[in-house]
C-alpha cells in the first residue's frame, strides 16, 4: 500500500535551507584543515575548486528531478549499471555520511570550545555524547523540520555576511590590495603536483552537496523548476560566503591563530574584525548548524540503509520500526554507532577526520557523475551539457584518485568499509547467510512462524483496510460527517463517534490511522501499515460488530499526522473531527508536534474539533 497524501512540503527556499544545512557547515572546518595542507594558499584552491563545484551542482539538480523517488546516488547508478553498483554507490555515501557525522560533532563542540575553553580537553567525549542524544531523538522520531533549517540557515547566512562586512570595513584598501596580490600570485610557486594535491583536498569544502538529491521526494512540483531555483540560491550564497571567508581568515588571521586555532578559524575571524559579540554570534551559529548537520547524516545514513535493504542488498531486520515510536531503531542505532567509534578511534583530531572524510565523499561524487553522463547518452544527449559534464566528472575522478594516492588512511578505511559493506551485501542478495541460518532448526521454526503471521497479516487483517482515495471513492455509499482519528484503542472515543453518527443518521463511520514516517527523506520506501496500526483499525472493527453501522477504516502515512487527519477531513468532508485526549509530555510534543493544537488551528470553521477522554 502506497501512501496517499502529498508529502511534497519543500518550496525552493525550503529546500535551500536544507541543502545549505549541510553544505554551509563547510566554511566552518575545511579553511583550518586546508591551511594544514597548503598554508596561505588555501584561498587560492577553495576559489579553484568552486568553478568544479558549480559545474557538479548543475548535475546535482539534474539528478534530483529525474529522480523524484529520492536516493540519491544509490537510485541514479542503480539506473545507469545496475544494482549492485548502485549498492557500491550506496556504500561510498554511507562512508561519507558517517564522516560527516562525526567531523560536524566534533567542530561543533569546537566552536563552543573558543568561548568556553575548559571543555576543549573534553571534547571528543562531548562529541559521542552529542551523537547519543541525537540517537535517542531520532528513535523518538525528531522531525526534520525544514521550517527550522530555514531560521538557521537564513541565521548562519546573516551572520557570515556581516562578519564578511565588519572585515572589509576592518581592513585599509592597501591590506585589500596586498590580499589580492598575494592571491594572485600564488600558483606561481606551486608545482602541477601540488595544484592536484591543494584541488583534491579543497572538494571537502563543498560537501553535502548530495543532499538536494536525497530530498527530492520532499520536493513540490514541478519539480525541475523547484530544484533548479533551489540549487541556484545554494550556488549563489555558497560562492558569495565560502571562498570569501577563507580568504579573509588566511588574510588576516595571525601567523600563531592560524597555527594553533585552525578548528574554529572563522570565530577567531570574527573577533579580529569585530570583538566579542560577532565572535559569540558565529559560535552560536556555527555549533548549532554542525549539530543539524550530523543529525541530517544520521538521518541520511539510516535512510541509504533502509533504501539497500528494500533492495535485498542489506538484512531486512535492519528496517525493524519500534513498536511505539515508529522509527528505524535498529538503522539509526548502527548509523550513530560508527561515527562514535571514528570520533574515539581518531581521538576527535580534525586533521585525521577530515582525511578520511574525502574517500567517500568524492567516491559518491564521481558515481553521481559519471552515472548521470551514461544516462545522459543514452537519451541523445550529446551537446555542449553533456560534454561539460563529462569534464565535471573527469575532473572529479582525479581529485578522487589523488585521494587515494596522497591520504592512505582514508583509502584503508573507507574501503574497509565499503569493502565490507559489499562483502554483506552480496552474501544477502545471494541468501549465502540465509542457507547457514537456515541449517539451525530453531531458526527454522522462526522463519515458519514469521511467514505464517504474514501470510494470515496479508489476507485477513490487510483486506478491509484502505487508503483515503478509496474512501473518498465509497463516500457516495457510506456517507457520513464523523471523522475519527485514532492513536490507540480508545474504547471511549470509539463509542462516542458511533452515537454522534447514528444521531446525525449516518450509515457509516470514517476511522483514520495515521502512521507518521517521520522526515524529508523517506523516498521510494516501501510504506506499508504497521502492526501498531493494523491492530488499533482491527480494534474498531470488532467493536462495532453488531451496532448497525458500517467502519470505514482508512490508513494514511504522513511526515504530519495533524496535516494529514486535516486532509482526510477536507476530502471525505465531514463536520466533526474527533480525536482522544493526549497524555503524551511536553518534550514529546516538542519532537513530534502536538496534533490536537495543529488541528485546531488547521480545521475550517464549520468543522468542529471533538476531543474525548
Amino acid at each position: 500500500m502506497q501512501p496517499t497524501r502529498d508529502t511534497r512540503q519543500l518550496n525552493w527556499l525550503l529546500a535551500w535551507a536544507v541543502v545549505f544545512c549541510d553544505i554551509g557547515t563547510s566554511i566552518y572546518y575545511v579553511p583550518g584543515l586546508l591551511y594544514g595542507h597548503v598554508q596561505d594558499a588555501t584561498p587560492f584552491f577553495v576559489l579553484l575548486t568552486t568553478l568544479g563545484f558549480i559545474f557538479l551542482a548543475l548535475k546535482y539538480t539534474e539528478i534530483a528531478w529525474r529522480n523524484p523517488e529520492g536516493g540519491g546516488v544509490v537510485t541514479i547508478t542503480t539506473k545507469a549499471f545496475g544494482p549492485m553498483w548502485g549498492c557500491l554507490g550506496g556504500m561510498l555515501i554511507i562512508v561519507d555520511y558517517f564522516l560527516t557525522t562525526a567531523i560536524s560533532s566534533v567542530s561543533g563542540f569546537h566552536y563552543i570550545s573558543s568561548v568556553f575553553p575548559f571543555i576543549e580537553v573534553h571534547i571528543t567525549l562531548l562529541a559521542c555524547a552529542g551523537l547519543v542524544v541525537l540517537a535517542i531523538l531520532n528513535i523518538i522520531g525528531i522531525r526534520e523540520s525544514a521550517t527550522v533549517a530555514l531560521v538557521m540557515a537564513l541565521g548562519a547566512f546573516a551572520i557570515d555576511l556581516i562578519v564578511i562586512g565588519l572585515c572589509l570595513i576592518h581592513m585599509s584598501f592597501s591590506q585589500m590590495l596586498e590580499m589580492f596580490r598575494s592571491l594572485s600570485g600564488i600558483y606561481h610557486h606551486l608545482s602541477f603536483y601540488q595544484l592536484l594535491i591543494g584541488f583534491s583536498a579543497s572538494w571537502l569544502a563543498f560537501s553535502g552537496l548530495e543532499s538536494i538529491s536525497q530530498i527530492s521526494p520532499a520536493i513540490r512540483f514541478p519539480l525541475r523548476k523547484t530544484t533548479r531555483v533551489a540549487m541556484l540560491a545554494v550556488i549563489v550564497t555558497m560562492v558569495l560566503t565560502s571562498p570569501t571567508l577563507t580568504t579573509l581568515a588566511i588574510a588576516m588571521l595571525s601567523g600563531d591563530v592560524k597555527a594553533t586555532q585552525s578548528e574554529h578559524f572563522i570565530s577567531e575571524l570574527a573577533f579580529v574584525a569585530g570583538g566579542f559579540w560577532p565572535k559569540i554570534a558565529v559560535v552560536l551559529t556555527a555549533s548549532s548548524l554542525l549539530l543539524f548537520a550530523s543529525n541530517t547524516a544520521i538521518i541520511g545514513t539510516y535512510n541509504v540503509f533502509l533504501a539497500l535493504a528494500n533492495r535485498g542488498f542489506l538484512p531486512s531486520g535492519i528496517t525493524a520500526r519500534n513498536s511505539k515510536f515508529n522509527t528505524p531503531h535498529i538503522a539509526i542505532f548502527i548509523a550513530t554507532l560508527f561515527p562514535i567509534f571514528i570520533i574515539l578511534m581518531t581521538q576527535g583530531k580534525m586533521a585525521l577526520l577530515g582525511d578520511m572524510y574525502a574517500f567517500g565523499l568524492l567516491g559518491a561524487f564521481v558515481f553521481s557523475s559519471l552515472s548521470l553522463d551514461v544516462l545522459r547518452w543514452g537519451l541523445g544527449r550529446r551537446g555542449l551539457g553533456f560534454w561539460i559534464g563529462t569534464f565535471t566528472t573527469g575532473i572529479v575522478i582525479v581529485a578522487w584518485a589523488i585521494n587515494l594516492v596522497e591520504k592512505d588512511l582514508a583509502t584503508l578505511f573507507g574501503g574497509t568499509v565499503t569493502a565490507i559493506g559489499m562483502l554483506i551485501a552480496t552474501g544477502v542478495r545471494e541468501d549465502w547467510f540465509m542457507h547457514l541460518l537456515q541449517r539451525i532448526p530453531a531458526l527454522q521454526r522462526m522463519q515458519e512462524r514469521a511467514f505464517q503471521a504474514s501470510e494470515n497479516l496479508v489476507e485477513e487483517e490487510m483486506k478491509d483496510v484502505m487508503s483515503l482515495a478509496q474512501a473518498i471513492d465509497l463516500k457516495p455509499l457510506y456517507p457520513s460527517s464523523i471523522l475519527i482519528a485514532l492513536r490507540g484503542t480508545n474504547l471511549n472515543l470509539i463509542r462516542e463517534g458511533i452515537i454522534r453518527a447514528k444521531g446525525l443518521g449516518d450509515v457509516a463511520l470514517y476511522c483514520v490511522y495515521v502512521e507518521e514516517w517521520p522526515g524529508l527523506f523517506a523516498g521510494d520506501t516501501p510504506h506499508a501499515p504497521n502492526e501498531e496500526g493494523i491492530k488499533i483499525l482491527k480494534f474498531v472493527l470488532q467493536e462495532v460488530r453488531e451496532k448497525n453501522i458500517q467502519i470505514i477504516p482508512i490508513w494514511m502515512v504522513s511526515y504530519n499526522t495533524a496535516e494529514a487527519i486535516y486532509q482526510a477531513a477536507i476530502e471525505l468532508n465531514v463536520t466533526a473531527v474527533m480525536v482522544g485526549s493526549s497524555r503524551r509530555s511536553t518534550f514529546y510534543h516538542m519532537l513530534r508536534g502536538h496534533v490536537i493544537r495543529s488541528l485546531a488551528k488547521k480545521l475550517p470553521h464549520h468543522c468542529r474539533l471533538i476531543i474525548c477522554n
